[in-house]
């Protein structure tokens, strides 16, 4: 397991970007809106303070954990059993917090068939999902995954603001470039020759009728090996048994250099959805308010993906940004 170092934010810059948080709460601000008004900007030189603490993550390590954010802001409350019965009045000041530093990092968005099109995500155990593989589950762990890896516009950094875990339930990582794997296998999983699909938090019927589109599961980027990996929804274009092998053998390679997480709440984690999978231990829900609760945010800072991902069509989903401070769908297409 690495080590695992915590950024904390200076206390008075910490101080400030509650300050401004406060601000544009009172002002009427939520997660949705914050970032699409200008004067909710936050003034640039504690842009600059909050750049230089959140970094994001380097390509070598492909994480990063940042203490501080939320330091003083209110108490949530009792862990609600579903992301819709969250009190999103009472939850607005670690949403705007959320958001305004994820905006620092890229464009904020969300897709309008995963909980109702909200840019900022509640993630937590809920009665009837616990062994789906979604971020509601419980009793299962959650397989190594990429985030949204069905689609070609998926983020490109995840991050998860843990705002309760009393049980200290551990967020599993583990990268592609710290895994071995001979170069047969690697030269098999370069074939565009897997559909990954939308998981079951999306409200959509249609995918499993959509025409199938060949995705990589690794290429190589600037900065080194990328993965898109999702096995839990994910089928094989092709009976090759070179392929099945090398596809089968990532599982194995990801649980022998994992390693977990342990957020602390006000804990940042950033993710390089490129470079890393995740995913979550088992644990027994209670529903008493005391669960772990995580609020999830997905940020684009484009980079380079392979030339044929322009041919998917993302199984249609709609991406959900801020425009004029509310929030406005924007269909992304091959044309894009």
């Amino acid at each position: 397991m690495p080590d695992i170092p915590v950024h904390r934010l200076p206390e008075p810059a910490s101080a400030a970007f509650r300050a401004a948080v406060l601000e544009r709460v009172a002002d009427g601000a939520v997660g949705d809106s914050v970032l699409g008004r200008p004067d909710w900007s936050l003034p640039e030189p504690l842009a600059e303070q909050l750049r230089d603490a959140l970094g994001g993550p380097s390509p070598r390590r492909g994480f990063r954990v940042v203490r501080g954010l939320f330091d003083g802001l209110p108490d949530l409350g009792p862990t609600p059993d579903h992301w819709s019965r969250v009190d999103r009045e009472r939850s607005a000041t670690h949403d705007v917090a959320l958001a305004l530093a994820a905006g620092l990092l890229g464009d904020v968005f969300g897709w309008a068939d995963q909980q109702a099109g909200r840019l900022v995500h509640n993630i937590l155990p809920s009665p009837g999902y616990e062994s789906m593989q979604v971020g509601a589950s419980s009793t299962v762990p959650l397989a190594w995954h990429t985030e949204d890896g069905f689609h070609p516009e998926r983020a490109d950094l995840l991050l998860l603001a843990c705002i309760r875990n009393p049980d200290g339930i551990g967020t599993r990582l583990a990268g592609i470039r710290d895994v071995s794997l001979p170069e047969a296998a690697l030269e098999q999983l370069r074939r565009p020759l897997l559909v990954i699909e939308p998981d079951d938090s999306y409200e959509d019927e249609d995918a499993a009728g959509q025409e199938s589109v060949g995705m990589a599961t690794v290429w190589d980027g600037p900065d080194g090996l990328c993965i898109r990996y999702d096995p839990s929804y994910a089928r094989r274009l092709t009976d090759d048994e070179d392929f099945r092998r090398a596809y089968d053998g990532l599982a194995g390679a990801f649980e022998e250099s994992g390693f977990i997480v342990p957020l602390e709440p006000g804990d940042l984690l950033m993710v390089d959805n490129d470079a890393m999978v995740h995913g979550r231990v088992a644990f027994r829900p209670r529903y008493d308010g005391t669960d772990r609760w995580l609020k999830r945010v997905l940020v684009r800072a484009p980079r380079q993906r392979p030339e044929h991902e322009r041919l998917e069509h993302g199984f249609q989903q709609e991406r959900v940004a801020v425009r004029d401070g509310a929030p406005d769908r924007a269909l992304l297409t091959a044309a894009r």
